[in-house]
């Protein structure tokens, strides 16, 4: 009589083995999927330290650009009708019969202008021992919008170690924070428009009630020689009032 093989232990092996082949595969499509064939980068959480540190540089100088905007009365590059302050300036908005109003578009082009100015600034202090950034100047844009500004950072930056590079494009990160300058351009261009009727009275409880409805504070005080100092401002959109100022000079 014929005994009958014991085919459980080769049938074990045939499970194992088709599990590791089915591993295997598993394996393989996954990584075929990843960057670069499937190199697992080692230094993958500092390349994102370096993106983050990036998208801060430049949200930081989109909220301090405007900042510095609203203090020089919407330029970042002097006028030719300024009083020079030494650390900033303040623009005429009306001088002795001639309105030097600048309009939104050229505001939000000089917002730009300041983020551009300060970017390569900001990332040179942006170090990692291991990588070097490579980057070109950046070309950005501003919006003001009722309440709010939104800033886009045109700036590609290459994060290079050795012979591996990761590209990273700022354009792809939308700056939007809250922002009265809208509002309070509004104001600004009344006044200073209101001058075309009357080059030396115009509606102050006008001016009261237009500031009241946008949540605005308004300020005027005597300057010097006939001149006015115009100071806008409101508390909720920085930790610290946000204050937009021009002269008008009779």
């Amino acid at each position: 009589m014929k005994k009958r093989k014991d085919l459980s232990g080769q049938t074990t092996i045939f499970i194992i083995i088709a599990i590791l082949i089915v591993v295997i595969i598993a394996f393989i499509v996954i990584f075929s999927k990843l960057p670069d064939g499937g190199n697992i980068n080692p230094f993958k959480n500092e390349i994102s330290l370096i993106k983050d540190s990036i998208i801060k540089c430049s949200m930081d100088n989109a909220r301090q650009g405007v900042k510095r905007i609203g203090l020089q009365g919407g330029y970042f590059n002097k006028p030719n009708y300024s009083e020079e302050l030494g650390w900033a300036f303040i623009p005429y908005y009306y001088y002795e019969g001639n309105i030097y109003l600048p309009n939104k578009t050229f505001i939000e082009q000089e917002i730009g202008s300041y983020v551009d100015f300060q970017m390569g600034y900001c990332l040179q202090e942006i170090f990692s021992e291991n990588y070097q950034l490579e980057y070109a100047k950046s070309k950005t844009t501003s919006v003001i919008s009722p309440g709010k500004i939104k800033i886009i950072v045109d700036l590609p930056v290459s994060i290079k170690k050795a012979e591996s590079v990761t590209l990273f494009e700022l354009n792809s990160e939308e700056i939007v924070f809250n922002s009265s300058l809208y509002e309070i351009y509004e104001v600004a261009d009344y006044i200073t428009k209101s001058h075309i009727e009357n080059d030396t009275l115009f509606c102050a409880s006008c001016v009261v009630e237009m500031a009241k409805e946008r949540n605005l504070y308004v300020d005027l005080i005597d300057y010097k020689d006939s001149t006015t100092l115009v100071m806008l401002s409101e508390n909720w959109s920085y930790k610290e009032p946000y204050l937009f100022e021009f002269l008008n000079k009779y």
